[in-house]
C-alpha cells in the first residue's frame, strides 16, 4: 500500500461536520457495536483506484488494526461495475464514523482520473453554485461536496463555494478562511446504530432525540427523515417527541426508494423515487396539517442540478406553498463519487462479516432502506485476519 497522499496529523478539520457530532453522541451515550461499512462506486464500469490510499487514510486515522478490524477490498486497476461493492470495513463504529469524508474523497478522485476524468473544472463548478444559489433566493444553499473530492482540494472547493452565493460548508477546514464553522446535524450511519439499539421503526426518533441531549442547544436541530423510507410518519413522530425542539427535517431519499407519499410516475423531479416536488409538497402538507408549520424542510440528493431546484420553485408556484427552506448539494456532478452504507451492526466482528463463518444472521442485517448488503466475495481481505 502506498502512504496517504498528504499524512494529516488531525483528520476532524476534514470531516463533515455531522460525523464528528455522530461521534460525539455514540460516545456520550456509549455505543461503539461492530459495523460492516459497505463501499461503492455509482457510475461503472471502470477500474477501481484509490482503495489503497482509502486504506493508509484509515489505518492513519484509527485503531483498525489494534482493535481485530478488517477491510477487504479490490484491488487497484481490478475491473469493477457501477455499484458493486469494492470495500467492506469490519470495525467498531466509533473507529470509523468520523473517517467517511475522508476515504470517500480519496477514492472518488483516484477512480475519476483512473477512468478518463480530469481535474475539477473550477469555473464550471462557480457557475453552477451561482445558478442554484439565485434559484434559492434568499434561503440558504449548503456545500456537501467535501467526501466528493480528495481532501487536498477541501479548501479550494469550500472558498469556490463561498465567493459564489454558498451560505455555509460542512467541514471546518473549509471554513477556516471565512471564519465559519462546518454545519450538519445526524449521517445515516448514526441512525443505524439507533435502529440496531431500538428498532428501525425508532431509529429516527431516537437518533434525533440523543442529538437533542447531547449537542449544544445553539445547533439547529435537523432530523434526517429518510433511513426508514417513511418520511411523513417519522417526521411527525420526531416533531412530536422533541417538543417544539426540531427546527426542520431535511430530506434526502434516495433513487432506490419511492418516498412516502411520493407518485409514482415518469415527470422529472415531481414523480418517481428520489426527492421529488409531490413527495416534498406531501410532507410539507402533512406537516401543516398536524401543526408543525414551524418545521422547516431542507433538501437534499440532486439539487446541484438547477434544472431540479426549478422544478420545485415551479412546484411551490403551482401550490401556492414553500415547500423547502434550504437546500444541500455536493456540486460535482461529474465525478463518480463513492458511497458508503451501513449494512450491518453486531456485537463482534464474525457478526457482521459476510465472507467469514455462517455470514451474517439476519438480526444483524440492519441499513437504510433501499441500500442493502452486496456481498462481493471478489474482494480480497487487505487488512486483518478473518476465521
Amino acid at each position: 500500500m502506498r502512504a496517504e497522499t498528504k499524512l494529516l496529523t488531525d483528520h476532524k478539520p476534514y470531516a463533515d461536520k455531522y460525523f464528528l457530532r455522530a461521534n460525539e453522541i455514540l460516545k456520550a451515550k456509549g455505543l461503539n457495536p461492530w459495523v460492516n461499512m459497505q463501499v461503492f462506486v455509482r457510475k461503472g464500469p471502470g477500474k477501481a483506484a484509490g482503495i489503497d490510499e482509502a486504506v493508509d487514510y484509515i489505518l492513519n486515522h484509527s485503531n483498525l488494526e489494534e482493535v481485530g478490524g478488517r477491510i477487504y477490498g479490490k484491488r487497484e486497476g481490478q475491473d469493477y461495475v457501477g455499484k458493486e461493492t469494492q470495500m467492506n470495513i469490519i470495525v467498531p463504529i466509533q473507529e470509523i464514523v468520523e473517517l467517511e469524508t475522508g476515504y470517500l474523497g480519496v477514492i472518488a478522485r483516484a477512480v475519476t482520473k483512473t477512468n478518463g476524468g480530469g481535474n475539477l473544472d473550477f469555473a464550471a463548478i462557480g457557475r453552477q453554485m451561482r445558478e442554484v444559489v439565485a434559484l434559492a433566493g434568499s434561503r440558504p444553499v449548503l456545500y456537501f461536496g467535501a467526501r466528493h473530492w480528495h481532501y487536498e482540494e477541501d479548501k479550494a472547493l469550500a472558498r469556490l463555494a463561498f465567493e459564489n452565493g454558498i451560505r455555509e460548508v460542512a467541514t471546518d477546514n473549509g471554513g477556516e478562511d471565512f471564519g465559519k464553522w462546518g454545519v450538519g446535524t445526524i449521517p445515516h450511519s448514526l441512525e443505524n446504530i439507533f435502529a440496531w439499539k431500538y428498532g428501525v421503526d425508532r431509529a429516527i426518533v431516537e437518533s434525533t432525540k440523543a442529538f437533542d441531549r447531547v449537542i449544544p442547544e445553539n445547533i439547529p436541530r435537523v432530523a434526517l427523515i429518510d433511513y426508514a423510507n417513511r418520511e411523513i410518519t417519522d417526521s411527525l413522530a420526531t416533531a412530536r417527541e422533541l417538543n417544539g425542539n426540531l427546527a426542520a427535517v431535511r430530506v434526502d431519499t434516495c433513487g432506490e426508494n419511492l418516498a412516502e407519499g411520493g407518485v409514482i410516475g415518469d415527470r422529472k423531479y415531481w414523480q418517481g423515487n428520489g426527492v421529488t416536488v409531490e413527495g416534498v409538497y406531501a410532507l410539507r402538507r402533512a406537516l401543516n396539517e398536524n401543526g408543525f408549520e414551524n418545521v422547516g424542510i431542507y433538501l437534499s440528493s440532486g439539487f446541484s442540478n438547477p434544472e431540479k431546484v426549478r422544478a420545485f420553485n415551479e412546484g411551490e408556484r403551482r401550490y401556492g406553498i414553500k415547500l423547502y427552506d434550504g437546500i444541500g448539494a455536493g456540486f460535482l456532478d461529474g465525478v463518480r463519487c463513492a458511497t458508503a452504507d451501513v449494512v450491518a451492526v453486531g456485537n463482534c466482528a464474525d457478526e457482521v462479516d459476510f465472507y467469514t463463518g455462517d455470514g451474517v444472521g439476519p438480526k444483524n442485517i440492519i441499513h437504510k432502506v433501499g441500500r442493502p448488503p452486496r456481498p462481493n466475495n471478489g474482494l480480497d481481505l487487505l487488512v486483518g485476519s478473518a476465521a
